[in-house]
């Protein structure tokens, strides 16, 4: 299989966008409520990404924060 560079950073670049958004629309209805809440709604409500329990922790704390939170793709 032949992978065309640009039509992977497109890729990419829609991926991204998709998180973000996804993102933000949970942060409008989830930014600061306690971090157990934010776990327990994101498999059903949150961007649709496998996090380990430990990025999991750390996205809820950011959330419930109001605070930035860096997705990792990998």
């Amino acid at each position: 299989m032949r992978v065309n560079e640009s039509g992977m950073d497109a890729l990419f670049a829609g991926v991204a966008a998709n998180i973000a958004a996804a993102d933000e629309q949970f942060r409008r209805t989830h930014a600061g409520l306690p971090v157990d809440v934010v776990i327990a709604d994101f498999a059903t409500h949150g961007p649709a990404l496998e996090l380990t329990p430990t990025q999991l922790q750390d996205y809820a704390e950011a959330v419930s924060g109001d605070k930035p939170f860096e997705f990792r793709l990998s």
